[in-house]
Formats: structure tokens, sequence, C-alpha cells
């Protein structure tokens, strides 16, 4: 039976989630989690359901000694805290979990991480988005909102919803039980502690940030190589995921000198595992272009219509507007396309690397841009619902002290930020689609000194985050796929502070000094 603490559902609704969550445990009756999974096409307690099974069936509730009624108290939390933009919704986290599911399950990514490593993934996934506007952090900086300035224009978003997750873990005292379960810390050896595993949320959280794509991409390329190396040759590699030739920056992850008692049963060392955690979460963040047609088109749809509102609200603003947010002047096919051919491709390219099954991956985005090209040439593409676009990112201690100095090179506007891509690497892929004969024919995978050979970590995702206080009613995503007209840019005048969290809970606001602290 499922006892909530901090919320209140009707008892049908708690009986349909407890019936989902026994159908995951039952190895005959639990679903089906492929590409094809879309939770657009679930209610909430499906989903509340959904992501109970998810989390049990790897491993989530003993490695941090919870109880189902726990975890479906924070979930609804977690829900609580997102808000209805057309993309950036609690929908956009439960999927990203599902697909890390599958990486992790199907594509085997698990067999190189302990539960506590999935267990912190996929909190980061579930709560990488959580309070984001759908507006986001370049348009934050140029309005000057209160949280751009409380994050000192920098990876404003993303800073927000960490804190908002370290409130929840907090309140709901999810990592309590952390050290007494998994031992004490000596000279030589650290354990999980809950201090630790917040810090490591916040670290995924904080790569989230489209700054870090190119660094994430390379480290993939250099995780084939470790993984592909003896296990008598790993010594020299346990600094591989917080160095880097690039003299620009690095991602901030929690370093030590001592070792875990896990790394003599993986693999990878803590700080690579964690490395890799970034790797898949980026990666599922990502992913919807190399989805099936109808879902990516779906999500597509979505995420346009927060361009494109976005870029209504920059334009009465008298700001310019953002690449790839003009309704006037942009158009889907477009969009897609260029994220597809310059981000998507190269880092999944990456992926299947070390994670050969991943090519499925691949073969998808080439039927999808087969029909994305189709579309272009017709007049109907350039649909344009409705506007709105938004950023992730983190407070300025834990990121390079300097924005990235971008090289010259085209700047587009995707899901998570806005991107400058080097001219090397446009001419790279533009050449490539020029020598591939067809779209439905690529070479299966390259390894890295075909596909990453480093390349300055160019791009940038302006950090803002003024978040707006949009009142809307409580629509699913399959209801902003048809019009967008009860959302008005004019509501932008209204700016909030606090998270959700401290809204709703004030007495269980935690001090925002705890996000600024410096991974140790």
């Amino acid at each position: 039976m499922l006892i909530l603490k901090f919320n209140t559902l009707s008892a049908d609704d708690l009986f349909a989630i407890e019936r989902c969550l026994l159908r995951w445990l039952d190895d005959k009756a639990r679903p089906n989690i492929d590409p094809d999974f879309n939770v657009l096409d679930y209610g909430r307690t499906e989903l509340y359901g959904h992501l109970l099974g998810v989390f049990a069936k790897l491993g989530v509730l003993s490695a941090l000694d919870i109880t189902p009624s726990t975890l479906l108290d924070f979930l609804i939390d977690v829900d609580t805290t997102y808000l209805n933009a057309p993309y950036h919704s609690f929908y956009h986290a439960v999927d990203i979990v599902t697909v890390l599911y599958y990486i992790l399950t199907e594509l085997e990514a698990d067999q190189y991480l302990s539960n506590l490593d999935i267990a912190a993934l996929l909190i980061a996934a579930l709560c990488h988005d959580a309070g984001h506007p759908g507006y986001n952090n370049l348009y934050q900086v140029n309005v000057k909102t209160e949280l751009a300035e409380r994050y000192n224009n920098t990876s404003v978003l993303e800073a927000y919803s960490a804190t908002i997750a370290r409130d929840l873990l907090s309140k709901h005292k999810l990592l309590k039980d952390l050290a007494s379960i998994h031992g004490k810390s000596t000279a030589h050896h650290t354990t999980w502690t809950e201090g630790r595993f917040l810090d490591v949320i916040e670290s995924l959280i904080l790569a989230t940030d489209m700054v870090y794509h190119f660094e994430l991409q390379e480290q993939a390329g250099v995780l084939e190589d470790l993984l592909s190396q003896d296990d008598d040759d790993d010594d020299d590699d346990s600094d591989w995921c917080s160095t880097s030739d690039s003299d620009s920056f690095v991602i901030p992850t929690p370093s030590s000198s001592t070792y875990d008692e896990e790394d003599l049963c993986y693999a990878l060392n803590r700080d690579q595992r964690q490395s890799l955690c970034r790797i898949l979460l980026h990666a599922a963040d990502i992913s919807n272009t190399v989805r099936p047609w109808t879902i990516s088109k779906q999500w597509s749809d979505l995420i346009v219509q927060e361009f494109f509102r976005q870029g209504d609200a920059e334009k009465e603003a008298g700001l310019d507007v953002s690449p790839g947010m003009d309704r006037d002047q942009s158009t889907q096919p477009e969009i897609s396309l260029k994220f597809g051919d310059f981000l998507v491709k190269p880092y999944f390219e990456a992926l299947a690397g070390f994670l050969p099954s991943a090519n499925i991956f691949l073969d998808t985005l080439n039927e999808n841009r087969s029909e994305w090209v189709r579309l272009k040439t017709c007049p109907e593409a350039a649909f344009p619902p409705d506007n709105t676009n938004n950023e992730r990112q983190f407070p300025s201690s834990l990121l390079p002290p300097q924005p990235v100095l971008n090289p010259s090179g085209r700047r587009i506007s995707v899901a998570a930020g806005t991107v400058v891509i080097p001219d090397r690497q446009i001419y790279v892929a533009r050449k490539r689609q020029r020598s591939t004969m067809s779209i439905n024919t690529r070479s299966s995978g390259g390894g890295p000194n075909s596909l990453l050979q480093r390349r300055p970590a160019g791009l940038r995702s302006a950090s803002h985050t003024g978040i707006p206080r949009i009142i809307v009613p409580d629509r699913r995503p399959s209801d902003l796929l048809q019009q967008q007209s009860w959302l008005s840019p004019t509501l932008l005048k209204t700016s909030v502070l606090e998270s959700p969290v401290s809204m709703c809970h004030p007495q269980d606001r935690s001090p925002l000094s705890r996000v600024s602290k410096r991974l140790a």
C-alpha cells in the first residue's frame, strides 16, 4: 500500500500507481521500453507508476534504502516544480528518464555503473529542468531578470534546477541513510555520503548546459579508448574525465585522492563513472531527433512553439531575436536539420564508439533527416506554433570563471540553449554529408581518431534566467501540440525569485549558499 506524507492522491490513483509498479516488478508483465515508447500518450498517474517501476527495476530503491511511498512523494513534488512550458515540462523529464532506462538496459551501459551511480543519474535527469520557464538563459540575461542577477548571468537555469533538486532531496530525506548503508570513509577510502551524492547531482545537472556539448563529445571518444584497453593499462587514465588539451574549460566534477571499493568492481573508477553519467544524460537530453519519426516530430513541434514564443517576446521587448526563434524567418525543418547535422549526429557517433548498439539511434536520425528534407520542400513546412525556448545553467562557482571564448562560427538555438558551432565543425559536417552517397547509408560508428580529434569547445550557452511566473491551465503536452493561444508573452512582465519548492513549502526551503559552494 502506498502512503503519502507530503502529498494527497485519491485512493483510485494510488491503486493505479501501485498496480503499474507491480507490473514492472513482474518479469512477464513488465512494459517493453524501447525508442518507440511515448510518454506523451500517458496521464500523470500512469507516469508516476512508470517512474516508480523504472527506479525500482534499476535498483534505486534498494540502493537508497527507501520505500516506493517515499519515492512517490518525491516524484509528485518534483512534478509540481515543472512549469507548463510547451517543451520543458515534467513530460520532458520523464522522457529523459525513459531514454536513459533504454540506454542502461538495452544498450547495456549499466554494466559500467553502480546502483548509486544510476540512482544519481536518474534523479538528476528527473530534476534537470525543474523550474524551467520556457524562456532560455539568453533571454533571462538580456531581460535582466532577478534569477540572472542571482546567478551572475552564468548557467542560470541549471543553477535554479540544482537548487530545487537539493531542496527536495533534503525535504524528503532520500539520502539520510547513505552513510550507514554504504560504510564510513577512512583515510584511504571514501564512500557515498549525502553531501557527496548532492554534489554529484549538482554536477550532472550542470553538465546538461550545452556549453559542455563538445567537451562531453570529446570525452566519449576518450572513454572508447579507455574501455578498449587491457585492465593492466588503466592506471594512467584516472584523470581523463577532469583534464583536457583544450585551453577553454573543463566540466566541473568532484575529485578526490582516495578510492572507492566500487572501483575494484567496475571497469571505470568513480570519476570516470561520473563522467560517463554526464555523457549519457546529455545524450538522452538531445535524443528527440534520434527517436522514431512520429515521436521526434511531436517533440520538435513543442520546442518550436517555445522558440517562436520566445522570439515574439524578444520582439515585444525590443531585443534582437535569438537564432531560429523568429517565426517570420525560421522554419521547423531548417531548425531540425541544423541541430541533427551539426550537433546530434557527431555526438551519437561518439556514443556508438563505446556503445555499438547506439548505432540504432544514428539509423533513426538518418531516416528522420529524409523526412525533414521532404517537409522542407513543402510550403506548409514552416508551421509556426507559438513561441518559447529555454536553457539550463548553473552557479558561477561551479563554472569556469569566464565564458568560453567562442571561435568564429554559426550560432543556433537548440532546446537546451544557444550554441556557437565552430567553423571547422560546420565544414566537417558538410563534407561528411556531401560524401554520403545516400542519407540512408553510412559507416557504422568510427573510432576517436576519425570522429573525435580535439576541436575547440566553441559553444556557449548564454546564461539568463529571470524566471517569469506564468499562470496557465494544467494541460498535457499533447494539448500544446494543437495551439498555444492561452499563453501570452505579456505575462512575462511578472518575475519571481522563489523556486517552486519554496513557494509551496516555505518551511523546507534550503539556503542558496548550498548551491554556490564549490564541489570538493
